[in-house]
């Protein structure tokens, strides 16, 4: 009962691409994945994310739920090591739907002043 878990290879690599290609600092990454509609609230911080990103800690399952919604990703991508991440990665939840209400909001007003 002594043995720890098995690490998970890339997993590091992959949460450090997903923060890179988002462009978000760490505490910017906490307050994203804390946005993720999730079964419960999430208790990470900084200091988690670079742990993560080291592969000297292993996020909870819920974490990685939370980097998968925010990277646009199902989970497995990231727990599995034969799977890349996209060459892109979308903005998805909450952040989303500001962004792309805000892009509505301002469309029609740029429409009326070219008129």
């Amino acid at each position: 009962m002594g043995s720890s878990r098995p690490s998970t290879p890339g997993l590091a690599s992959k949460l450090q691409l997903i923060r890179g290609y988002l462009s978000l600092s760490q505490a910017q990454m906490v307050e994203r994945l804390k946005r993720q509609t999730l079964p419960s609230p999430l208790k990470v911080y900084a200091g988690n994310i670079s742990r993560f990103e080291k592969g000297l800690r292993e996020p909870a399952p819920l974490v990685l739920l939370a980097y998968a919604r925010t990277a646009g990703v199902a989970v497995d991508v990231l727990i599995d090591a034969d799977m890349d991440l996209p060459s892109k990665i979308k903005l998805t939840g909450s952040a989303h739907k500001r962004t792309t209400s805000k892009t509505a909001n301002r469309l029609p007003q740029q429409k009326k002043n070219k008129a």
